[in-house]
C-alpha cells in the first residue's frame, strides 16, 4: 500500500501522514493496550476527534452499551443515506444489497464475528462509494478524487483499502478495525 498524498494543505498532509504511519502500528501491535491507543489515534484522524476512546476503554457493561449505541447510530445514518440516494434503475440492486449489508453487520457484530463483519464492512464501503460517487474504490483515480472531495473521506477509503491488503486479523484487531470503520462513517 503506497502512500499517495492528494491534498495541498499542510494540516491535511500531516493528517494523512499520521494515518499512513498509524495503521501498520495498529495492525502489528501485540499488546492490547498499545493496540487500543493506536486505534484511538487513528479513529481520531478519520472520525470526530476525542470521541472514539469511549468505545475501547471502560468496563465491559459500559463498553457494550456504548458500542451498541455506536452501531445504532451507524445503522441509522447509513440507512438514511442509502435510502435517500438517488440511483438509476440498474443501481437499485446495489442499493438494496447495501441496505441488507447494514442489517447483516448489526447481526455479525452482535454475535462477535469480527473478521466477517470487517469483510462485509469493506463490501458496504465499496457499495457506498458506487452509490455516492458512481465509482468503485478500485477504479483508477478514485483515491485522488475522494481525497480532493474531503481529505477525511479520502483517509477513510485509504483505510478501507488498507484493511483489504492485510492478512485476516485476529478477533481483537478485527473488532477494533471494524469499530474504527463504523465510527468514521458515523462521523461524516
Amino acid at each position: 500500500m503506497d502512500a499517495v498524498f492528494a491534498v495541498d494543505s499542510q494540516e491535511d498532509l500531516d493528517t494523512e501522514q499520521a494515518a499512513f504511519e498509524l495503521f501498520p502500528l495498529l495492525a502489528s501491535a501485540g499488546n492490547a493496550v498499545l493496540r487500543a491507543e493506536y486505534a484511538i489515534a487513528l479513529a481520531d484522524l478519520i472520525g470526530s476527534p476525542g470521541e472514539f476512546h469511549k468505545y475501547v476503554r471502560g468496563n465491559s457493561g459500559d463498553l457494550e452499551t456504548r458500542r451498541t449505541r455506536l452501531l445504532t447510530v451507524f445503522r441509522d445514518n447509513i440507512l438514511l443515506l442509502v435510502g435517500k440516494t438517488w440511483v438509476d434503475h440498474h443501481d437499485e440492486k446495489r442499493r438494496d444489497a447495501a441496505i441488507k449489508l447494514v442489517d447483516e453487520l448489526w447481526d455479525l457484530s452482535r454475535a462477535g464475528q469480527w473478521a466477517t463483519a470487517l469483510s462485509r464492512f469493506r463490501s458496504l464501503s465499496a457499495d457506498l462509494a458506487w452509490l455516492l460517487f458512481g465509482e468503485s474504490p478500485l477504479d483508477r483515480g478514485f483515491m485522488d478524487y475522494v481525497f480532493r472531495i474531503d481529505p477525511k473521506l479520502g483517509i477513510f477509503y485509504w483505510y478501507v483499502d488498507a484493511l483489504g491488503q492485510q492478512d485476516q486479523p485476529e478477533p481483537d484487531l478485527a473488532r477494533l478495525e471494524f469499530l474504527i470503520g463504523i465510527y468514521a462513517l458515523s462521523s461524516f
